[in-house]
């Protein structure tokens, strides 16, 4: 690809990721939860895909760092704070907890984002990050909304979001090491095992709530690797 516009392929996934941040949070304020829920998890699969294509094609740039921090603050920040404050706030939770923990969540993101820039490269073979990613953290308070409109008698009290919020904050600001998705889907016969037991999930749970508890179950690893990390 001509060196010129090499860098258009990047910066357009990355700017369809923004596009769906933005509208998520347009759906939010019009309590369209479900359409909101799905930009920011859109958002989030975007998100995977701008950092390959950009090393991919040798068009990493400063520009390109920049803009998918912005990005990451807009759509898997501030979009996910207000669909969760939006569906507190339509299930009727006291708005004296939500106004402090949604924005606490924010602020870790950036917190969290502004310290990944600060940070030197990763060296060859290391793909821990140092703290849940914003765009993970962000993803997982989607699925939390969207897995109680799937099964509302099945979750919890709607207060519990304030919780999850608080604690994903703590995890996105923490130097909790958590690895990668490269490094869970490293082996072969460990990927087999692995879409054969979300397959079996999505039969016994909607879609949604399926991938919710999955990604429970990737922080359960993470935090579960990083207690035996410390005690050893």
């Amino acid at each position: 690809m001509n060196s010129k516009y090499r860098y258009l392929v990047p910066n357009g996934i990355t700017f369809a990721s923004l596009t769906c941040g933005i509208l998520s949070i347009l759906l939010s304020a019009t309590g369209q939860f479900i359409a909101a829920g799905s930009l920011i998890l859109a958002s989030y699969i975007l998100d995977l895909f701008d950092g390959a294509m950009a090393r991919k094609l040798k068009a990493g740039s400063e520009f390109g760092l920049q803009l998918d921090s912005l990005v990451d603050m807009v759509s898997l920040g501030t979009a996910p704070a207000m669909l969760a404050f939006m569906h507190m706030r339509a299930e009727g939770v006291a708005m004296g907890w939500v106004y402090p923990f949604t924005v606490l969540f924010a602020l870790s993101g950036a917190f969290r984002l502004a310290r990944f820039n600060l940070l030197p490269p990763k060296q060859t073979g290391n793909t821990d990050s140092v703290g849940l990613t914003i765009s993970t953290g962000g993803a997982f308070v989607a699925l939390a909304v969207l897995s109680d409109i799937a099964l509302p008698a099945e979750n919890m009290p709607d207060i519990w979001f304030v919780g999850l919020l608080a604690l994903v904050s703590f995890l996105m600001i923490s130097t909790i090491s958590f690895p990668s998705f490269k490094w869970i889907f490293s082996g072969k016969k460990r990927n087999a095992l692995l879409i054969v037991l979300f397959g079996t999930s999505l039969i016994q749970l909607p879609f949604f709530n399926a991938w919710f508890f999955w990604t429970n179950a990737y922080l359960g690893l993470s935090l579960a690797r990083a207690g035996y990390k410390r005690v050893r």
